[in-house]
């Protein structure tokens, strides 16, 4: 009988979450990202990425088809300057991801997030934008910062792809710029 009310319990609870699944918002958008690694040369001296900051308007991402508001499922300054950090590593530099500046002489990326949005363009088409400023500083002086751009429109079919691969594929066309930029600066 003990082993009948534990198997009631556990059918029970695993249909509390299926429900609670099936109920969640469709406007909350994972940050995902995949290397690209674009070919530079090697970093000649180590470097730290310092946490960038979002210099956004709004805190949301844009607008679903009926007009909800797309929220990102975690932080979007972390989501850039993690992946910042995850290329240049890939890259094959020597770098650190701080939180705060350090008093060890390194030079120090820094950057903000100025723009991550998406939308839907159409009835499967989604549009995502993403607009970062990166600057190097090298012993505490910032060289001239610059902005960049990437731009992704696509064509989304439920089950097959998902429309949070416009910001990744946005975010990459931005790295695909930033990465040979900084490591010729760290050069």
């Amino acid at each position: 009988m003990n082993k009948k009310k534990r198997l009631t319990q556990l059918i029970l609870v695993s249909a509390c979450f299926v429900l609670l699944a099936a109920c969640t918002p469709k406007t909350m958008v994972p940050l995902n990202y995949a290397l690209t690694t674009p070919a530079v040369g090697a970093c000649t001296q180590p470097t730290s990425v310092l946490v960038f900051k979002d210099a956004r308007q709004s805190r949301s991402i844009g607008r679903d088809g009926d007009g909800n508001l797309l929220q990102p499922g975690s932080d979007v300054a972390d989501w850039v300057g993690w992946s910042l950090y995850e290329e240049l590593n890939a890259a094959g530099c020597n770098v650190k991801y701080r939180s705060m500046r350090q008093a060890d002489g390194l030079p120090v990326v820094t950057g903000e997030v100025l723009d991550v949005r998406m939308m839907s363009t159409g009835t499967t088409t989604w549009k995502g934008i993403v607009k970062i400023r990166v600057a190097v500083e090298r012993n505490g002086k910032s060289e001239a910062g610059e902005t960049f751009i990437g731009e992704v429109e696509k064509p989304i079919i439920f089950g097959v792809n998902s429309r949070e691969e416009v910001l990744t594929e946005a975010l990459q066309g931005v790295m695909e710029q930033v990465v040979p930029k900084v490591v010729a600066q760290l050069q």
